[in-house]
Formats: C-alpha cells, structure tokens, sequence
C-alpha cells in the first residue's frame, strides 16, 4: 500500500469537498451567501467574467476569451458582457492593434464591485476561520501558496505539455 497515494487522494477529497460540495467553503451554499451580500445584483456568471476580466488585464479579455472560460458559445458570452455592460460594469473597447477585435475591460464601477467582493469574500473566510490560531491561519497560506507554486511549475510548465 502506498501512503502517499492515499494521502494525495485524501488531499484531493478534501479540496474537492472544498470546491463542489453542498457545504464547502466554495460550494452552493456560501456562494449563494457570498451572491447575496454583492452590490448590484451580478449573478455568479457575471462575476466569474469580472475576475476573469480582471485576472486578464493587460490585454483586456476578448468576447472568445469569455466564451472560453464559459465554456459556451460566443453568443452567450455577449448576453452576459452586455448584461455587465448594461449594469456599467464593464466597456468593450477596440483591440489597438487589430481593430477588428472587441476587447471587454473593467470600468471605475467594475473595479469598485470586486474591491467590495473582495471584502466581502474577506470577511466571510475570516468568519469561518474565526477560531484557527494566528499561526494555523499562516501555515494554512503557505500551504495553500506552495500548492499554487507546485501546480503552476510541474502542471502548467510549457515543457510538462510536450511529454
């Protein structure tokens, strides 16, 4: 038998718990309590796209871009940039080098909404972890850094893609 396997696959249960189940810190219920405390009304698709818009930047995202991170088609992308849009959330802008091209970037209002989500999301997190130490809180931030550093070096690395 081998242990590490079984605590990766433990490892992995848990982060799976975290991200899809019912009470996970990423799951249903506290998106839906995460949603309800956002300004505006921006339903979860339309806030995905305003971090995925904001993670993008420079250059700002194109509507196929969106599509993409959606995993639909490139109409569904434009009824929710022009949601967002109606909502003053973002602007499309022509791209400076092929002016074919429809780039979508945050505005001054787009940029506030997720600086309140932030401190929302903030506040949130720090209500549920309201009982770890001081210290478990920065050996969890570590943990959860190097994670993020081992993913991005051994998974995402240009040459992991050509094995």
């Amino acid at each position: 038998m081998d242990e590490r396997a079984d605590t990766v696959r433990g490892l992995d249960a848990a982060l799976q718990e975290l991200r899809h189940g019912r009470f996970g810190l990423y799951g249903p219920l506290v998106r839906e309590r995460f949603l309800d405390g956002l300004p505006a009304g921006v339903t979860a698709t339309g806030y995905r796209v305003l971090r995925f818009i904001e993670a993008s930047s420079p250059p700002p995202p194109t509507l196929s871009d969106v599509a993409a991170l959606l995993l639909t088609d490139r109409a569904r992308a434009v009824r929710v940039v022009d949601r967002l849009a109606a909502d003053d959330l973002v602007v499309r802008v022509q791209d400076p080098v092929d002016r074919r091209i429809r780039r979508v970037q945050l505005s001054e209002a787009g940029r506030r909404h997720l600086a309140q989500a932030a401190a929302h999301r903030s506040r949130l997190l720090a209500a549920a972890l309201s009982d770890w130490s001081r210290e478990d809180l920065e050996g969890l931030a570590a943990c959860v850094d190097r994670l993020n550093e081992s993913v991005a070096r051994r998974l995402l690395s240009s040459e992991h893609h050509m094995h």
